[in-house]
């Protein structure tokens, strides 16, 4: 539960800070403590720095906009009140707690004294109603101070296309995935695009992709002119098959472009030995796996190059658009950077033909406050699969559905994709009944996508893409998702096959 103390609640906890019921509420993590920035002068005249310093330890702090504060100077309620009930509207907490909740009462605000904030926390949890497959706010408590502190800096700086923000972002991202260089880059789009310019691929050439993926991966692959040459997967992970990239390399083959898909690596090893015994490169497509590793190696650090987006519902998701490719080829880095700006070396000289692929600072901004969260978030995404999994089996659902499998460690479940047969349009639309957030990913394989038509392909060219795309199904997995409401998806879907 998310609350923001009133100033009456901050004072009285200032005169007793050991017996305050809501900073021990706090304290113990039952419930997460905000403190409007407003306030701390207010609680300062009755106390020392120290002692003000002392109290807002396990507290946030929330600053108001300027627009927040005009609207409260224009209101015809108290300031502070109502800039209290505008900043739990605005920041999506649960309540305002303070010791005169009549204060309130013409306020579109939740006010509660600590005495019935412990006994709402006391109380038997209420039934879970909805899941959502992504609930992206609820994680800004978290990360709000961090982001409003880097986007204000940049702001204040007026350097929003690339810069020094970015740059840090990139020494950052390098040394997370083990890499010597990265780039940042518009989107994830345009990290496989700049990645395909960089190794110079382009009409006439070849390269060979997975079917059962997101269109960008093989859309980018056209943009440079080339042809996608499809090699099907494997029936477990989803993701490509190498004994079937063998079969596609012809003399104009010039890459492979390995998915990561849904958060797990594909078996690079004989991928990266069948590039090196026929001289192709490698780019790996890491859109959805951040953080996740083969055979201890992480994602992004085995190919010639790495491909990520920062999509915002991505692990590692910006407030917008945004991507970045990782190398360990300074030729390949040096090169990244020039077709990221036109082809420019110097500015406004251009030796090659670029893009408009920079990273705006703004999105590094938010990225980079991220990035200190990430290992905790992908950790409980795992821990969140192996609820799944235990709950399935003990349900006996085991025979009607296929989990995920973790085959190579660590996966890092951007998607908790189970198979659910003949029957999973009807389960996705019995989910959506019960109010659980579930995707399709993806209803159609690349090779029958009208776009891809030219390529000559037909149903049945690609057995395990097509069976995949009729009988997979998300469900909800995020770091958010608490375990009632993992009981409550498992509990749904066992109704549906069961009838339980």
């Amino acid at each position: 539960m998310q609350i923001l103390l009133d100033i009456d609640c901050l004072i009285q906890a200032l005169k007793n800070r050991a017996d305050s019921t809501v900073l021990n509420l706090c304290r113990q993590k039952r419930c997460k403590g905000w403190v409007a920035s407003t306030s701390i002068p207010v609680i300062l005249a009755e106390a020392g720095e120290q002692d003000v310093q002392s109290l807002l330890q396990g507290l946030a702090v929330l600053t108001p906009t300027a627009h927040d504060i005009n609207q409260a100077l224009g209101s015809e309620k108290p300031f502070a009140k109502d800039l209290a009930a505008r900043l739990v509207e605005a920041s999506g907490l649960d309540a305002v707690v303070t010791l005169s909740p009549e204060n309130f009462s013409e306020l579109k605000v939740d006010a509660l004294t600590p005495g019935q904030l412990q006994v709402k926390l006391d109380a038997p949890s209420e039934p879970v109603q909805e899941v959502r497959l992504l609930d992206i706010t609820a994680s800004y408590h978290q990360i709000i101070n961090e982001v409003e502190k880097e986007m204000a800096e940049t702001v204040r700086s007026g350097y929003f296309i690339l810069g020094p923000k970015v740059s840090r972002l990139e020494e950052r991202m390098a040394d997370y995935c083990q890499t010597k260089y990265s780039v940042g880059v518009s989107s994830g789009t345009d990290a496989l695009l700049i990645a395909l310019m960089a190794l110079g691929i382009g009409p006439g050439d070849e390269v060979i992709t997975s079917p059962y993926t997101f269109f960008a991966t093989a859309g980018s692959i056209v943009r440079t002119g080339a042809k996608p040459v499809f090699a099907d997967i494997n029936d477990i992970t989803f993701n490509i098959k190498p004994e079937h990239i063998e079969r596609c390399i012809t003399s104009k083959t010039k890459a492979i472009i390995p998915v990561h898909l849904y958060g797990q690596c594909a078996d690079m090893d004989p991928i990266r030995q069948l590039a090196e015994k026929n001289g192709l490169a490698v780019i790996e497509d890491a859109a959805q796996a951040i953080g996740s590793e083969y055979k201890g190696k992480p994602a992004g650090s085995m190919g010639d190059l790495g491909c990520f987006s920062f999509f915002p519902a991505k692990n590692l998701g910006g407030f917008g658009d945004g991507g970045l490719v990782t190398t360990n080829s300074k030729e390949l880095y040096e090169q990244l950077k020039i077709i990221r700006v036109h082809g420019s070396d110097p500015k406004y000289y251009h030796k090659v033909m670029g893009g408009n692929f920079r990273l705006d600072a703004l999105q590094a901004d938010v990225v980079s406050a991220k990035l200190n969260f990430l290992e905790e978030w992908t950790e409980k995404r795992r821990k969140n699969a192996q609820t799944y999994h235990q709950l399935f089996k003990d349900s006996a659902m085991t025979p009607f559905i296929q989990l995920p499998p973790e085959v190579f460690p660590r996966h890092v479940y951007n998607q908790y994709v189970i198979r659910a047969g003949i029957r999973r349009d009807e389960l996705r639309t019995f989910l959506n009944e019960k109010r659980i957030g579930c995707e399709i990913y993806y209803p159609i394989p690349l090779h029958l996508q009208e776009c891809f038509k030219d390529l000559g392909h037909k149903s049945g060219d690609f057995p395990e893409s097509e069976k995949a795309a009729g009988e997979t199904l998300a469900l909800p997995i995020s770091h958010e998702v608490n375990r009632a409401q993992q009981e409550y998806v498992v509990a749904m879907i066992q109704q549906f096959f069961l009838g339980e």
